[in-house]
């Protein structure tokens, strides 16, 4: 879901030693719009439960996990694209990609 100035809703998710930089970068380079911030260090199947009620509850069309590489399969952070996009450091998870595609490489 866009905004009027073309940003796209996110949610970020983030652990207590994200790196700021790569943070602000993907926000930049994804132009997005942080509607909601969960700092957690929880665990992955927690953390991704997490992410999808914020991403619902604030009709973010993306979540961004910054220290997140590519994801292995059936890891619980899949479950984010039945909500929304997932954008990590690397990749980015289109919604519903888990069941359909591989991901889209960064350039």
């Amino acid at each position: 879901m866009a905004d009027q100035d073309g940003s796209r809703r996110a949610v970020a998710v983030l652990h207590s030693d994200h790196d700021r930089a790569a943070y602000e970068a993907l926000t930049r380079r994804h132009k997005l719009k942080i509607v909601y911030t969960v700092h957690t260090d929880a665990p992955a199947v927690l953390a991704a439960l997490i992410a999808v009620q914020h991403a619902l509850e604030h009709l973010a069309g993306a979540v961004i996990i910054p220290h997140l590489r590519t994801l292995e399969p059936d890891t619980p952070w899949q479950a984010i694209t039945a909500a929304a996009d997932l954008i990590t450091g690397t990749e980015v998870y289109p919604l519903w990609s888990a069941l359909t595609s591989p991901p889209r490489r960064e350039q």
